[in-house]
């Protein structure tokens, strides 16, 4: 637009504005600002245009802004329009379409960027092909074109663990190439694997395998699959032939070429299989003993049955004679057998050490009669140990009087086990707490007695000591609502040895038929003291039980429960480490009920049969006695 000339307002308006306007006024008479930087464009006709411009900045095509020329004129400076459409990869006529008009195959690229634009089917955004041409436009043929390809069977399985795998083609000059990478069924092998691809591992092999030719015993098996290895199932191999009326060999005979070492008494030779059975044996048999000097029945005598071999010479000591036939009664003679193979006279011949042997050997008038020491000479004279003295009567030694045999060490200021060393180590403890606890069922009635008198004979060695003891019985007492699965006799627990002896003699077979003998050892070795024994921190606690019954229990309670206390004592004056002085007497069938609770050492367990006090009472006194002073 083109501005018309004006005439100049109020002066004092002017120098006003002459800071913010310049320029003049439109036909509207809007006065105008120029330069000012609003965008602008122009027309087909150049008209001036401030709206509306988004049209205006399509492809080439920019905005500009007003500007005025030296007569005052507006324009748009720096606008940039549209001009004629050229194939340059730009959108030259602003229409937001590059190079539109020369796209000859209409696939949306112009023919300077389509290496051939007559084909809508070639073009830089096609992809390319297998067809031996530039599809896409690169100056490249069929450049990296894979596919996958399979030429196994369709059904082929290929989920782990299958070993088929499918490949791949490359075409090349529009020719696919052969498959490559592929892996195509095989055989089933036994490895864990899917080889023939049937989406089954391992699958029975029904061929046939084993020998080759079915003979004798041998027998083909099925070729089966086990754990990834091929075993051959139920098939029979040839073996070495044995003698049992098999084909073992396979070979088509029987028991054939089978030898081997047989003897009799007098000597070794072979036997032959015949049928199953060995026969033929060609050792020497023995013959009928003859008196030849010879083992005719091979039984390692020779003559035997003979009364002698010619010329044999015995000695003899019966019915001696002199040269002149009379009797002689001491000494000893020959006899030499003659040539019907019996023995001759028997001729003095002289005489010999006196023996032990009802026989005058040295004819001194006098029948044996010696002495001689006995004994064990290597303790002799050590301790109290002594040779004895055996005498010949009768052609007998009688027994050894007076020898004293090494004793177990008692406390008598002598040296009894003749070690040297006297009244040594006779108990292994200062001070002890005893627990006698007795099954008083019915069944003991043949055996409390005796166990009693071989308590109370052990005890009353115990009189005046330090040492404490008690009795529990068991099966305790039974109500309807309480069970106590032992009685304590001695009150209080612990007593001294001359009380415990008189509540001992009370104690008799009284009690009921179920003995739980595990409840109460389990108790007695309880840390908790849940009977309130009152076991002393300074003595060492011994618990003795007493039963002719099985291991019995009233609550559940196991050998291993009872062995957890007893292997861990903490009762009395133990140390960690300690174990309870425990013993149990008790039918010999039942020791191994006990094996666990007695530290599997068979001197803490004792057969309570057979019945006999003494017997009870050296046990006792081997496991504990007092201390010697």
């Amino acid at each position: 637009m083109r501005a018309k000339g004006c005439l100049l307002k109020t002066f004092l308006i002017v120098i006003a504005l002459a800071n913010f306007l310049s320029g003049c006024e439109d036909d509207s008479g809007l006065a105008k600002i120029c330069p000012q930087p609003i965008p602008c464009a122009e027309d087909s006709s150049g008209k001036l245009l401030t709206s509306n411009l988004e049209s205006y900045r399509i492809g080439e095509c920019t905005l500009g802004s007003i500007a005025c020329d030296s007569e005052g004129t507006e324009y748009c400076k720096d606008y940039v329009g549209p001009t004629t459409e050229i194939c340059d990869f730009k959108d030259n006529d602003c229409d937001g379409i590059e190079d539109n008009g020369f796209d000859n195959d209409d696939d949306g690229y112009a023919e300077c960027n389509d290496c051939n634009d007559y084909n809508e089917f070639i073009n830089p955004g096609e992809t390319e092909k297998c067809n031996n041409r530039d599809d896409n436009c690169n100056n490249e043929i069929d450049e990296n074109i894979y596919r996958t390809c399979w030429s196994g069977p369709p059904a082929a399985s290929f989920i782990e663990p299958s070993i088929c795998k499918k490949g791949q083609e490359q075409c090349v000059k529009g020719v696919w190439q052969s498959c490559q990478g592929e892996v195509l069924p095989a055989l089933e092998f036994c490895d864990g694997l899917d080889n023939n691809c049937n989406n089954q591992v391992d699958e029975r092999q029904m061929d046939a395998c084993g020998p080759l030719i079915e003979s004798g015993v041998c027998e083909r098996g099925d070729l089966v699959c086990s754990g990834n290895e091929q075993l051959c199932m139920d098939a029979v191999y040839p073996g070495g032939e044995l003698c049992d009326g098999a084909d073992n060999d396979c070979d088509g005979i029987v028991d054939n070429d089978l030898y081997r070492p047989c003897s009799t008494a007098c000597g070794v030779g072979y036997e032959t299989c015949s049928s199953g059975a060995w026969v033929s044996c060609n050792a020497p048999p023995p013959q009928t003993e003859l008196c030849d000097f010879l083992d005719n029945d091979c039984d390692g005598e020779v003559d035997e049955g003979c009364p002698c071999s010619l010329n044999q010479v015995s000695i003899c000591r019966t019915n001696i004679v002199d040269a002149s036939g009379n009797p002689i009664n001491c000494g000893f003679g020959i006899s030499i057998c003659d040539i019907d193979g019996n023995w001759g006279a028997c001729r003095f011949f002289g005489t010999e050490p006196e023996l032990c042997n009802n026989w005058d050997d040295d004819c001194d008038g006098q029948i044996d009669g010696m002495s001689k020491s006995c004994g064990d000479p290597t303790l002799a004279g050590i301790g109290e140990c002594r040779l004895g003295t055996q005498e010949c009567l009768m052609g007998q030694w009688n027994v050894c009087q007076g020898d004293v045999a090494a004793q177990t060490e008692i406390c008598d200021q002598l040296d009894n086990d003749c070690d040297g060393l006297v009244d040594e180590d006779l108990n292994p403890h200062n001070k002890v707490d005893m627990i006698f606890a007795i099954d008083i069922s019915g069944s003991m009635g043949s055996s409390i007695r005796a166990l009693v008198q071989g308590i109370h004979d052990y005890i009353i060695d115990f009189v005046g000591t330090e040492h404490k003891f008690a009795v529990v019985t068991f099966p305790g007492e039974v109500t309807p609502t309480t069970s106590f699965p032992l009685t304590i006799r001695t009150s209080p627990p612990l007593v001294s040895a001359a009380i415990f002896q008189g509540v001992l003699g009370n104690v008799t077979s009284n009690g009921g038929g179920w003995e739980p003998s595990y409840d109460v050892a389990l108790s007695l070795s309880d840390p908790m003291d849940p009977w309130h024994l009152g076991w002393r921190s300074d003595a060492y606690p011994y618990i003795i039980l007493i039963t002719d019954e099985p291991g019995q229990t009233w609550n559940n309670v196991t050998e291993q429960m009872i062995a957890a206390n007893t292997n861990n004592c903490q009762i009395g004056e133990c140390v960690p480490g300690d174990k309870i002085e425990i013993y149990i007497i008790s039918s010999q069938q039942y020791q191994s009920m006990w094996d666990e609770v007695v530290y599997f050492e068979p001197s803490r367990y004792i057969n309570i049969f057979p019945v006999d006090s003494a017997r009870y009472t050296n046990f006792f006194r081997n496991i504990f006695q007092n201390i010697c002073i």
